[in-house]
C-alpha cells in the first residue's frame, strides 16, 4: 500500500502543465522581437537606398552645372547631412563629353550583424552637361 502511494503523487506531477505557460511566452516574445529587429532592418535600408538615391540625384544637378567634382563633392554633402545613414556609403563622379553620371556605393546600417543577408546599395544618377551659347558667356 505504501508503494502505491509513493507513486501516485509522482504521476500527479509528471502530468502536471504548471509552468509551461511561462515558456510558451516567452518563446513567442523571442519571436516577436525577431521579427520586430528584422522589419526595424528592412526600414534602415529602405531609407539608405532613399538617401543613396537623393545624394547621387543632387549630384549630378550640380555636376552638370559646376563639373565632376563639385558633383561628388555635393552628393558627398548630402550623405554626410545623413547622419548615420549615410556613413557607410561614398559617392563618385564621371564626366564624359556630353553627360554627367553620379553614383553612390555602400552599406545600410546594420541593428544586428546580418550583413550576410543584406544587399549593398548602389545608385546612380546622369544628367546632360548643361552649355551656354556663346553670345550667353559674354554676358
Amino acid at each position: 500500500m505504501r508503494a502505491a502511494a509513493r507513486i501516485e503523487p509522482a504521476a500527479r506531477r509528471a502530468g502536471s502543465e504548471g509552468g509551461t505557460a511561462v515558456i510558451e511566452g516567452l518563446l513567442a516574445f523571442g519571436l516577436v522581437v525577431l521579427v520586430l529587429a528584422f522589419g526595424i532592418q528592412a526600414a534602415m535600408y529602405v531609407h539608405a537606398r532613399t538617401v543613396a538615391q537623393t545624394a547621387a540625384q543632387e549630384g549630378a544637378r550640380t555636376a552638370a552645372v559646376a563639373g565632376a567634382g563639385a558633383g561628388s563633392a555635393r552628393a558627398s554633402a548630402v550623405l554626410h547631412a545623413a547622419g548615420g545613414t549615410g556613413v557607410g556609403m561614398h559617392a563618385t563622379a564621371v564626366q564624359s563629353p556630353g553627360s554627367v553620371t553620379v553614383s553612390v556605393a555602400g552599406n545600410a546600417p546594420l541593428v544586428f550583424p546580418v550583413s550576410l543577408v543584406m544587399p549593398g546599395i548602389s545608385a546612380s544618377a546622369s544628367l546632360p552637361l548643361e552649355r551656354f551659347p556663346a553670345a550667353e558667356r559674354r554676358g
